[in-house]
């Protein structure tokens, strides 16, 4: 496989999930009651209270937006959500009307909405805020401003945006748009109304402000909303591309990328601001090695941008760990007291802006496995088949997955069924760096509540995912991987030795790929030898097990 041709493997899954429209809508005006009814707003309280329904109100507005005859209804969602994030920044629920909330109570939804993940909400501490952050420190003046936010996440982003500028008397409006096409070569069909829109705002002199995470590989959904704005009316010098990154752009892949995007202004966001005040030495980047492991032979590769926001407390003894805001964050700190209560994780607590905070643990790494190690991971996947029961889906993605990235990296053409009988959120990070060995002889899993759920395959899935993770990044050989399974069977009652074959080939497929594709993507040299090196083993590894597949 060519370098050209790295990006054609298949590492990240399509986060979006079918929700049911009048459960959604049920939570967020659940939120906004216990918002409203509260007497005494302390300040520390009311951002977290706010953040999770301006998330819920964005969420839902997105969802609603591109669900065919819901116009009225995202109209309303869209009222709510610039309500929020006025909210928000004025840090007072005296922002919200109740007629908007009430108004909640009569809207009828379709009963399965298309909902996505908001990715730097959830995994990447992209705080709302930091929008306004990068307008105070840009040097916009506009009459008036119009807000175009690129959708999922950009719609809750261009409330704060529209927001910012209503709160300092400019009149502001915003518009919501989804580009479509080639992920390298995004395009925007304006609608009617939408045109409309775009020649009144520059009649007006208006700045349009292009509002989203990103720019992602490409740059294409950005240069495709703001070339559709100058197709509409709007003059060029006019449009400003607020990203949450600067760009590179001679690496990005639209065509002609960068002489496309440099007809526009460009305002990114900074580093964050919008964490603990106790969080104060950043470990995050692939930083924590250092603390950890006695030389660099022995590091692990990191991805750095893949890698959740990490910080030591001043005197050393905590670590805060990006989670997620609103009720993303909260599912995963439920995951971390769980694995707590039962043994398995160290003690966590929410520390605010996202982060959970628990003890930095000064102990060894495991760098070999015996049979106390064995029995203790088989234990842990018992505990997730039971603990972290998931919704049923299907795993046709995640066998697709597996099938292409071995056509594409190895060349073979091998068909992947995976059977899903044990749904779960899986550990996904089974390696044994991501263990340490506590002073009383524990095994303790340091990293666990997050990985299984993010934008990375696998996703939800049958438990025998991790269980086939330990026998790889472990390298157990056939007797510790039939004491791993007959363990695991033994404690969870489940026989999972048939479906583990084909688990084992899509879980080295996928780990191809993404050390493959890691090491194209980072620019440091030692880093991408890391990952070309731990590639070399998961195609050794596939190469032992197809042909045993072949004849299974």
């Amino acid at each position: 496989m060519s370098a050209s041709d790295s990006w054609k493997l298949l590492i990240f899954r399509d986060g979006r999930r079918v929700c049911n429209g009048p459960e959604l809508l049920h939570a967020l005006s659940q939120q906004l009651q216990h918002i409203l009814s509260l007497r005494d707003f302390h300040p520390q309280n009311t951002p977290e209270e706010l953040m999770e329904a301006l998330l819920r109100s964005g969420e839902l507005e997105c969802a609603v937006a591109d669900h065919d005859g819901c116009e009225l209804q995202a109209k309303s969602l869209a009222t709510l959500s610039d309500e929020l994030a006025l909210a928000l920044l004025n840090k007072s629920s005296s922002r919200i009307s109740r007629n908007t909330w009430q108004s909640l109570s009569a809207m009828e939804l379709p009963d399965r909405l298309a909902v996505s993940t908001p990715e730097g909400f959830c995994y990447y501490a992209l705080h709302p805020l930091d929008y306004v952050d990068a307008l105070n420190q840009s040097a916009i003046h506009a009459p008036e401003a119009a807000v175009v936010g690129i959708r999922s996440i950009g719609t809750t982003l261009s409330a704060v945006v529209r927001a910012y500028f209503s709160q300092r008397g400019v009149p502001a409006g915003r518009i919501t748009v989804r580009p479509t096409g080639h992920p390298f070569d995004r395009k925007l069909a304006l609608d009617d109304k939408q045109r409309e829109w775009v020649h009144r705002k520059a009649v007006a002199n208006a700045v349009f402000l292009v509002v989203d995470e990103g720019p992602g590989l490409s740059g294409s959904s950005f240069l495709a909303v703001a070339e559709a704005l100058v197709g509409a009316g709007a003059s060029q010098n006019r449009i400003v591309l607020m990203p949450s990154s600067t760009p590179d752009l001679g690496s990005l892949f639209a065509p002609d990328a960068k002489a496309r995007w440099s007809c526009f202004t460009t305002v990114p966001l900074r580093p964050t601001r919008h964490i603990p005040a106790e969080a104060t030495q950043h470990v995050g980047c692939g930083e924590w090695r250092k603390r950890v492991f006695p030389s660099q032979e022995q590091w692990p590769a990191v991805w750095t941008w893949t890698e959740r926001k990490k910080y030591l407390s001043t005197d050393g003894t905590h670590i805060f760990r990006f989670g997620g805001y609103g009720h993303y964050g909260k599912a995963v700190r439920q995951r971390l007291e769980m694995l707590h209560a039962d043994g398995w994780g160290p003690e966590a607590s929410g520390a605010g802006d996202g982060f959970n905070v628990m003890p930095w643990i000064e102990s060894r790494r495991p760098l070999h496995t015996d049979r106390d190690i064995v029995v203790r991971l088989a234990g842990y996947c018992a505990f997730r088949a039971t603990h972290f029961q998931s919704y049923p889906v299907s795993n046709t993605a995640l066998e697709q997955m597996a099938q292409i990235n071995l056509e594409r990296a190895l060349g073979i053409s091998h068909t992947v069924a995976l059977p899903f009988e044990r749904p779960v959120i899986a550990d996904a990070r089974m390696m044994p760096h991501e263990w340490i060995c506590t002073s009383d002889g524990r095994l303790l899993k340091v990293d666990s509540a997050s990985h299984g759920d993010d934008h990375f395959y696998p996703g939800p899935t049958d438990i025998a995912w991790d269980l086939a993770g330990a026998i790889t990044e472990w390298k157990l050989d056939r007797e510790a991987s039939d004491l791993l399974v007959s363990e695991y069977n033994r404690i969870s009652g489940d026989a999972v030795e048939n479906r583990l074959p084909a688990y084992l080939i899509a879980y080295c497929a996928f780990r191809l790929g993404f050390t493959l594709s890691a090491a194209q993507s980072v620019g440091e040299p030692n880093e991408s030898a890391r990952f070309k090196k731990e590639a070399e083993l998961y195609r050794k590894r596939l190469a032992a097990l197809l042909p045993l597949a072949t004849a299974a």
